[in-house]
């Protein structure tokens, strides 16, 4: 769920929140996500939202003001998530180039784990306003910063591009794993993980071929 992440920016006018207050939003973040993977943004309505989390209309309206303020503080609370995750699977390995695969290996366990979410974000999230852009790509740029010493570790000449890129690629990795790619070649998240390291630290030609029983093609 995401109760144990509810650490984002809130709007001003909200006033400190209580315990039991921190849990019933978390709840309606959790419906929310649940709502919005399976009718989209735009079909998706509050209605659907509090009967999805067992409460009324009024307790959603001491939280959110909107559907679309459910729907950011959802991408705020995502992000915080992944990076969360990141920073654990990474924070403890000296090596950096397994701190590198350790990093990776976190994040498309995220997306495995969340793939409805990422989905529906790709599709909708960032053609709803500016706004919605705007946090997605200072996710971007935060993951790409984390990485960023790790590839000056590696002897990377321009670690801020270098992280831009290896960000990209993973994302894109991701997408393909889960909406694009054959059923007959589905790879698990360490071998994904390991396979873009390989690509970018050492080049296509340093690709392993991962064996069924790895989790590589026709796993």
């Amino acid at each position: 769920m995401v109760t144990d992440v509810s650490v984002s920016g809130r709007a001003m006018y909200e006033l400190p929140l209580t315990q039991r207050q921190w849990v019933r939003r978390g709840e309606l973040l959790e419906a929310a996500r649940r709502i919005f993977e399976r009718d989209g943004y735009h079909t998706a309505t509050v209605s659907a939202i509090v009967q999805a989390a067992g409460l009324s209309q009024g307790a959603f309206y001491l939280y959110f003001p909107d559907k679309k303020a459910v729907f950011a503080a959802l991408q705020e609370e995502m992000a915080t998530l992944l990076r969360r995750r990141i920073y654990w699977a990474t924070r403890d390995e000296p090596d950096p180039a397994r701190r590198l695969e350790a990093g990776l290996k976190a994040y498309f366990e995220f997306y495995d784990e969340y793939r409805a979410w990422n989905h529906r974000l790709a599709l909708e999230g960032l053609g709803i306003d500016e706004s919605f852009e705007a946090r997605q790509r200072q996710l971007y740029e935060t993951l790409a910063g984390g990485f960023a010493p790790t590839l000056t570790e590696l002897g990377v000449q321009h670690p801020q591009i270098a992280a831009a890129g290896l960000i990209g690629m993973a994302a894109q990795v991701a997408y393909w794993q889960h909406y694009q790619r054959q059923p007959s070649v589905a790879m698990s998240p360490a071998i994904l993980a390991s396979v873009c390291a390989s690509l970018f630290l050492n080049g296509a030609p340093s690709i392993p071929s991962p064996s069924p029983s790895q989790g590589g093609p026709h796993a």
